[in-house]
């Protein structure tokens, strides 16, 4: 459903359709299953917010993770946490995937875009969907807003171009 990785040509992205009729395509899943397991390579499955459950019930209920890890294989699941208006959407969201792992497997973006990640005086670290959740979390990157004038045009003209940071630095600037 996502396709925002496979804009990126540099990227060098495979595209695999998991969703047929709203429903997980076991099918599909098998072939990205198979390649899991026999390919010696880092992968990164894009889904987006609006597969998301369903592929992570399935991975659940099917014992993914199990047979993963006797392969030598783990997943790490990347969630995000927005300030402003989300911001307790995105801490809910964040608190039903770690009570549905037993493994220290999340690595959460605390993204300020939208504004600065804080509830009643208290950053994310000190909320209480983090403390109870906190050793299922592998790692955070914070996202910090930007001046929107300058760094924060740059990075939108980066993205809107399709290019990735590396392709954008050895170019020297972001523009065409």
């Amino acid at each position: 459903m996502n396709r925002t990785l496979f804009q990126y040509k540099a990227l060098n992205v495979s595209r695999l359709e998991l969703l047929r009729d709203g429903s997980l395509d076991q099918r599909g899943f098998d072939d990205l299953m198979e390649r899991l397991l026999t390919e010696d390579a880092t992968f990164v499955v894009d889904n987006g917010a609006s597969t998301f459950l369903p592929l992570w019930s399935y991975i659940l209920e099917n014992n993914v993770l199990d047979s993963l890890a006797r392969a030598g294989k783990r997943i790490y699941v990347h969630t995000v946490i927005t300030g402003g208006q989300a911001l307790l959407d995105t801490l809910h969201g964040f608190k039903s995937l770690a009570d549905s792992t037993s493994e220290r497997n999340i690595v959460v973006w605390l993204n300020e875009y939208f504004g600065r990640i804080e509830r009643d005086g208290k950053r994310f670290e000190e909320m209480a969907a983090f403390r109870e959740s906190e050793a299922k979390v592998f790692g955070s990157m914070r996202l910090v807003r930007r001046n929107p004038d300058t760094f924060g045009r740059d990075l939108e003209d980066v993205i809107a171009r399709k290019l990735t940071l590396g392709e954008a630095i050895k170019t020297g600037r972001s523009r065409s």
